[in-house]
């Protein structure tokens, strides 16, 4: 794989997005969402963003494979990505490990996963729009 690959439009999205994730989820008070919206509210919605874009880059990346291969490469990279930031956060004196935001990336990530999915049925990628 060539390094032009990784870093091509497809992919640095999901890159810095995960690693924004992981900046902002190691700030001792990390900026708050809007009002009515709960910690796993936006933990849902932040993870289905990192799930779409996850499964964009996967499919960019790995041409050659399925798009069910794409799609569940990305959601477990974004659940990887969920668990990982939980088990940091454990391990920093001011914030907490809580197995129920990593259920909330989780399910977000499923989320992103699901909505590729339903956007590749109807739009083929790489093909004329």
């Amino acid at each position: 794989m060539k390094a032009s690959r990784v870093w091509s439009f497809q992919v640095w999205p999901a890159w810095a997005y995960a690693l924004l994730i992981m900046v902002l989820g190691s700030l001792p008070n990390p900026p708050a969402g809007p009002a009515r919206m709960s910690d796993k509210a936006l933990h849902f919605v932040g993870f289905a963003l990192l799930g779409c874009l996850a499964c964009r880059a996967v499919r960019y990346l790995r041409a050659e494979a399925s798009a069910t291969t794409a799609l569940l490469c990305g959601f477990a990279a974004s659940a990887l990505v969920g668990g990982a930031l939980e088990v940091w956060q454990g391990a920093l004196a001011y914030r907490s490990c809580e197995l129920m935001d990593w259920v909330a990336d989780t399910l977000g990530a499923a989320l992103g996963a699901a909505a590729m999915a339903g956007l590749w049925a109807f739009w083929k990628p790489g093909a004329p729009a």
